[in-house]
């Protein structure tokens, strides 16, 4: 009896000087780990073939594209899907949404470990809580038109921004 007591108390202190050790590196190991399982952004919609960049009377939905007087840049790419298609978390992190009556209209931004950040804007439906965590490849939200997108002529399409530490970065560069 008084072995198998050794053994346990043995057990807890090793058990709570490795804990003490880790858990204040466990964020950077979780980063670390993810980096590696994750080392890509996944296409946030479904598509056979390549993404079909919006392109209609009111322009066209490339990164950097001209809006409005020549003076503003597009930060992200608009890509084609019809209403109700279904969106995706391009890589795993902490979901944050919200909606905005013009630009982006509906929208869920997603904070993702090392820095980068997601944008997902003019969504018909979110299906994802506000500071939810999501993994890769979980269903966020569905394309729509709210928000600019909402006038008659204008494509259905996905609005998508990567950042990194706030500044925007060519998704085309960087989704598979």
């Amino acid at each position: 009896m008084f072995k198998t007591s050794l053994h346990f108390k043995k057990f807890y202190l090793y058990y709570l000087i490795i804990l003490i050790i880790i858990y204040p590196a466990s964020p950077i190991l979780f980063d670390f780990f993810l980096r590696i399982k994750e080392p890509v952004f996944l296409s946030p919609i479904a598509a056979t073939g390549p993404l079909i960049i919006r392109c209609d009377s009111y322009g066209d939905g490339h990164f950097n594209a001209r809006r409005g007087n020549g003076t503003r840049k597009h930060k992200g790419l608009d890509l084609s899907a019809p209403v109700g298609a279904p969106v995706y978390a391009p890589k795993s992190g902490i979901a944050k949404t919200g909606c905005v009556v013009t630009g982006m209209g509906k929208y869920v931004k997603i904070i993702h470990p090392g820095g980068y950040s997601t944008m997902h804007g003019h969504l018909s439906k979110i299906t994802v809580k506000d500071n939810q965590w999501v993994w890769q490849g979980a269903k966020i939200g569905e394309v729509g038109k709210t928000g600019n997108a909402n006038y008659k002529r204008l494509n259905p399409h996905l609005h998508f921004e990567i950042r990194y530490k706030n500044e925007h970065l060519d998704p085309s560069k960087y989704i598979r």
